[in-house]
């Protein structure tokens, strides 16, 4: 007597898609202080997610003071250079399982080039404001 149990007569169906994505908040577990040098580490931790680090970013909070730790006031004109906030990094790394996959050195001048490479020179009207 045989099985009909191993006879598999059909394609099996692959659902390769995306219903939506999650955002998840991840602090930093080693270094929250832009102020002074160090490293600043995000690690995510193995969970039952797929993560896309393309599609995600970085939101930094804080208040910008002056040089002796006064606080700017609302009526005071402050200019930042574009980028400047990658400009405050040396290096920045991404490892997956402890093997690096990529480093970027000096990535303010690397992402203002990849930049002006990229989005129109027109930052008033083009995408260009996307890169702070």
């Amino acid at each position: 007597m045989q099985s009909d149990i191993l006879r598999i007569t059909k394609e099996p169906l692959t659902d390769e898609g995306i219903v939506r994505y999650e955002w998840q908040e991840c602090n930093p577990v080693i270094g929250t202080n832009l102020n002074s040098a160090g490293e600043i580490r995000l690690t995510l931790e193995s969970q039952d997610t797929f993560n896309h680090p393309a599609e995600s970013y970085m939101l930094f909070e804080g208040r910008l003071t002056r040089a002796n730790g006064e606080a700017y006031g609302n009526d005071d004109a402050v200019a930042l250079t574009n980028n400047g906030l990658m400009h405050l990094f040396r290096q920045i790394s991404y490892s997956l399982a402890n093997q690096d996959i990529e480093t970027i050195f000096h990535p303010g001048q690397a992402t203002t080039m990849l930049g002006l490479l990229k989005y129109p020179d027109d930052f008033a009207k083009a995408q260009g404001l996307n890169q702070l």
